[in-house]
């Protein structure tokens, strides 16, 4: 019995040797989508390509028989987060340098994070087929920087490519294989280890449901295995591998999608079984995540409630991911506009529903729908509740509208306040004797003959009341005279008992 037992114990000790996984970084718009583009229409099925990536995906690829699980990070610098969680993931980084741009902001950020993950670094010098392009000059740039290629003082290997005319491809991937080789036992695990699912991402599809991207780290994902994260749990409905055929089994390395969670997991969590899950220590389930004081839940129903002196504008917005959702969150935070912010009132993937124009309408909010589907019955909805849709598919883009979104708030609101401000300088002519009051407007605007009132310290009522006789700005005589501007007022009727810091208001 025991001799049995003991066989038992070591029968699932089978040894698998997994795929590498490779995260590709680099600055937006030098190449990182386009290189797997290519390898992807050599090696694996092809499939759409182009643009700016908005949220991470991962593919499956084969090159000599050898398989490797490729990471695609986006660019754009909304997606810091996602690319350090890419970099945590991965056993071998290809940081992605455009020969005719070289080290760039995002350059600098990826070698952070690659140098953070603690992994080999191969660098792809991409675009050399445009004429006049300085390899040296690159590979000079990337040793400032940390990044020593042979050549340079360093062993990391430097392989020239051309995305658009798929040179070096091959190359490049020997090279993967050839570290991989090189790191064999880091990759080997047993089948029996329990089952880590690295999610990559996360959507809502009107059709299939929750759609999960990731990656088997160890362990295998079995059709009909219960599922769960620290947050969520679910049963595997389907597993869809990178060339879009369903599998009943999917082993570490593999790059997968998985249906049948009931929530969406974060970018980032551990997918393992329930049995499993408190085994896992905090540390491990929480791996590649990026602590940070101002992080914002990606997902959240409860109003961020402004600053009481700010003015808002109300936000519903809808994201196809929820990496690419908790991205734009972060963004926005950081958009600043003086004495206007953004208030976003609710959060969530997928495509616009009407319980989100009911929400605008009663938050006096706009809605915007990031790459999510607005069906016409929802427009036709937002058009009865007068509410305004923005959709969208480039980031940037969105965050520029909403800046200045957020900046016409401000205009508007301050158009409802005649205008307001305070003497910085107060002179009288030679000639006339006329006391010219030089005042800094605060809000709004001052027009030739409004009538204003001259307030003092604390005080609610006006020492003075009149109107504006003339204005200057400088030596010219205006009619208007707007925010920011610095304004000579001389009033009627005259009046010399005028004070610094005394407050001119529109009445």
């Amino acid at each position: 019995m025991k001799t049995a037992k003991t066989k038992k114990s070591k029968n699932p000790e089978i040894k698998h040797l997994r795929p590498p996984i490779v995260t590709l970084m680099g600055h937006v718009d030098h190449g990182k989508t386009s290189i797997l583009d290519a390898i992807r229409e050599s090696h694996l099925t092809k499939k759409e390509s182009g643009g700016i990536t908005q949220h991470i995906g991962a593919y499956t690829v084969e090159k000599s028989g050898k398989k490797i699980t490729f990471i695609d990070t986006p660019g754009h610098e909304a997606f810091t987060k996602m690319r350090a969680r890419g970099g945590a993931a991965a056993d071998i980084v290809i940081l992605v340098v455009a020969a005719d741009d070289g080290v760039m902001p995002q350059t600098k950020e990826a070698i952070m994070h690659a140098t953070a993950a603690a992994v080999p670094i191969i660098v792809a010098i991409n675009k050399v087929d445009i004429p006049g392009v300085d390899i040296m000059r690159v590979k000079k740039q990337l040793a400032d920087n940390g990044i020593l290629v042979e050549g340079f003082g360093g062993d990391i290997v430097a392989v020239s490519v051309s995305a658009t005319k798929k040179t070096g491809i091959s190359e490049l991937l020997d090279v993967i294989n050839l570290i991989a080789e090189m790191q064999e036992s880091s990759l080997t695990s047993n089948v029996s280890d329990p089952l880590k699912v690295l999610a990559i991402e996360s959507r809502h599809d009107p059709r299939s449901g929750i759609i999960v991207s990731g990656i088997v780290k160890s362990g295998s994902l079995k059709l009909r295995d219960e599922v769960c994260t620290k947050d969520v749990s679910g049963k595997v409905k389907a597993i869809i591998d990178s060339s879009g055929k369903r599998i009943s089994v999917a082993s570490p390395g593999d790059a997968v999608e998985i249906l049948g969670f009931t929530d969406t997991p974060q970018s980032g969590d551990v997918i393992t079984t329930p049995e499993n899950l408190e085994n896992l220590s905090k540390e491990e389930s929480t791996e590649v995540e990026v602590k940070s004081s101002d992080e914002v839940s990606p997902v959240s129903e409860t109003p961020l409630v402004p600053t009481r002196s700010l003015k808002s504008l109300n936000l519903v917005i809808k994201a196809d991911t929820a990496g690419t959702l908790e991205a734009i969150i972060a963004s926005i935070n950081k958009i600043w506009v003086e004495d206007a912010i953004a208030n976003i009132m609710f959060a969530g993937t997928g495509e616009v529903k009407e319980s989100d124009i009911l929400l605008a309408s009663t938050g006096k909010a706009v809605v915007v729908a990031f790459k999510v589907g607005v069906p016409p019955s929802i427009s036709k909805a937002a058009e009865a509740q007068k509410v305004i849709i923005r959709e969208h598919e480039i980031i940037y883009k969105l965050l520029e509208e909403i800046e200045g979104a957020l900046q016409g708030v401000v205009e508007i609101e301050e158009a409802k306040v005649k205008g307001k401000g305070f003497v910085i300088e107060k002179f009288v002519l030679p000639k006339s004797s006329t006391v010219v009051a030089g005042v800094l407007i605060e809000a709004g605007k001052f027009k030739t003959n409004s009538r204003i009132g001259v307030y003092r310290g604390e005080s609610e009522t006006p020492v003075y009341v009149a109107r504006i006789k003339s204005m200057h700005i400088g030596p010219n005589e205006v009619q208007i005279a707007n925010k920011g501007d610095e304004v000579g007022l001389i009033f009627k009727p005259e009046t010399t008992d005028i004070n610094l810091d005394d407050r001119i208001v529109a009445l």
